[in-house]
């Protein structure tokens, strides 16, 4: 007697079946991964607060021998008039300064400087040059720093002669900061610059009238 029926029982069919279970399986197990993160859990946050962070202060004073307070910057320390070409300037009197303050020991002190021209008017007759006022460099190059004495030392061999003219000039100090030059004393206790000046004696009428404004820059630097 034959219990199955070769079309009740096929081994392709049971073969798909199994096949479908598999795949019935899977999918439910990747649903269960993909909806996992739907759930919530229990968790507790705290912080670190008032943390900050404070920029110390680097702070120079200055001083000149007719302004006897201490402030940011001082003003006409070295006047000259009326001069002519071979003038020598000693300002044996005259001098700044210099003091530091603030929460930060600097590394070191640069000077440099910087400078306009104003052009006199009305105009010289004899002024070849009635525009110096656009190339103020033209007249930095005929003021000779003869004296450049910080804490009494002389820094003048520290001045690059930039043109190369064999002099050393406001020109040159512009263009070749005097740096790492020792810190100022602190609070008030004065460290001194000095400075000489000449003009030159290949100044011509191109400067007649002319007033050369110049501008010393002293920069304490970490």
């Amino acid at each position: 007697m034959r219990l199955f029926s070769s079309s009740l029982f096929n081994p392709t069919d049971m073969a798909d079946r199994r096949t479908l279970t598999l795949c019935v399986t899977m999918i439910l197990i990747a649903s269960l991964f993909a909806g996992a993160g739907i759930y919530a859990y229990f968790s507790d946050t705290e912080t670190s607060t008032g943390n900050v962070f404070i920029a110390g202060t680097i702070d120079l004073k200055t001083i000149d021998w007719d302004e006897l307070t201490w402030r940011d910057g001082v003003t006409a320390t070295w006047t000259a008039t009326n001069m002519k070409p071979g003038d020598s300037f000693p300002f044996d009197v005259e001098f700044v300064g210099l003091s530091r303050a603030g929460s930060i020991t600097p590394g070191s002190l640069e000077i440099t400087c910087d400078y306009s021209v104003i052009e006199e008017s009305p105009e010289t007759e004899a002024d070849t040059d009635p525009y110096t006022n656009l190339d103020p460099d033209k007249m930095a190059k005929q003021m000779i720093i003869t004296r450049f004495k910080y804490a009494g030392v002389s820094y003048l061999d520290s001045i690059v002669d930039v043109d190369g003219d064999g002099k050393k000039t406001f020109y040159d100090l512009k263009y070749s900061p005097v740096t790492g030059l020792p810190i100022p004393t602190v609070d008030n206790g004065a460290t001194f610059f000095r400075l000489s000046v000449k003009f030159s004696e290949d100044a011509d009428n191109d400067f007649q009238g002319d007033t050369f404004n110049l501008t010393m820059i002293f920069t304490l630097k970490q």
